[in-house]
């Protein structure tokens, strides 16, 4: 049982409590997520059973689509709606011009400040609890290199009637950015502040909301929904040839020449930083991986060994 999960998390659980419910619904140990989802944020995470599990640092690595709801006049310490409120402001002056160039300053690649209240490890223990104990402050924390492909306002609502000003705002960037940091940015360069109040991941590589299913739908027949191995590995849209010989030895950890293998989508150079070989009967899959300095050869890089 090799496969993905595209999993619909609703808010209120864990990446974490995800994973145990498949494994329960499942009744197998090997599964993992591909990169935790907040546990007030909603959406899609991908869930790995089996041999999958050894795919997730490559299926976490896609772009990730999100909308979010950030409100403003606030901040709270961990960036989102359920902390505690750290600072205010005024932001009566904020029309959505303003708020377009503000987003604006943020396209492309840019050097973000995580939230103290995050999963990111140092010295081995979590941020989020260095935070709960108080021993760990923003001004601590290390800026990381992250890409916002496109961010704009879908939506502005005005703040009205003691209702703060908010607005959705849809996001494309990569791996490892914190949508909770991204808003908390906006509002500091707005001068008012800003918090996420709401969260929804639409896409994450090539698995997309439109397409992921619910916790109902695990529990009534989890086989059903769980994506095979070969379509999850076409999502990574990497050459692919069918070779026994070669799917043999990359499985024996030897290394391989691909100058005259077949492969699918194949650019026509350089070769691309990663291959995909398998099997006639698709028992073996490897990943292979460039060796330095030997031009057309290949080394394994991940091997996965499934059931007839």
């Amino acid at each position: 049982m090799h496969g993905v999960i595209n999993l619909l998390k609703p808010p209120g659980m864990t990446s974490h409590d995800a994973v145990a419910f498949v494994r329960r619904a499942l009744h197998i140990k090997r599964v993992g997520h591909t990169g935790t989802l907040d546990p007030a944020a909603a959406g899609v995470l991908p869930i790995c059973v089996g041999q999958a599990t050894r795919l997730a640092e490559y299926l976490q690595a896609g772009r990730k689509t999100y909308l979010a709801e950030a409100t403003f006049g606030y901040e709270t310490d961990t960036l989102d709606g359920v902390g505690q409120t750290v600072r205010e402001g005024d932001p009566s002056g904020v029309t959505l011009d303003a708020m377009r160039g503000a987003l604006e300053a943020f396209r492309g690649e840019i050097e973000q400040v995580p939230p103290a209240f995050s999963a990111i490890k140092r010295d081995g223990q979590k941020l989020y609890d260095l935070a709960r104990a108080g021993q760990l402050d923003e001004s601590e924390l290390s800026p990381r290199r992250v890409t916002i492909y496109d961010v704009q306002p879908t939506r502005f609502v005005p703040g009205v009637a003691g209702e703060r000003l908010r607005a959705l705002i849809h996001v494309e960037c990569s791996s490892g950015t914190y949508i909770r940091s991204l808003v908390r940015d906006v509002g500091r360069a707005l001068g008012c502040g800003a918090t996420m109040t709401f969260l929804v991941r639409l896409q994450s590589g090539s698995f997309s909301i439109e397409d992921a299913v619910t916790l109902e739908d695990i529990a009534a027949d989890p086989q059903a929904v769980l994506l095979p191995l070969r379509a999850v590995l076409r999502g990574l849209a990497l050459p692919m040839a069918t070779d026994d010989a070669a799917a043999r030895t990359l499985a024996q950890g030897q290394r391989i020449n691909v100058a005259e293998m077949p492969f699918s989508s194949r650019e026509a150079a350089p070769l691309p930083a990663l291959l995909i070989i398998e099997s006639a009967s698709g028992s073996i899959v490897a990943l292979a991986a460039p060796v330095p300095g030997a031009a057309v050869w290949y080394k394994p890089e991940k091997v996965l060994i499934l059931e007839p």
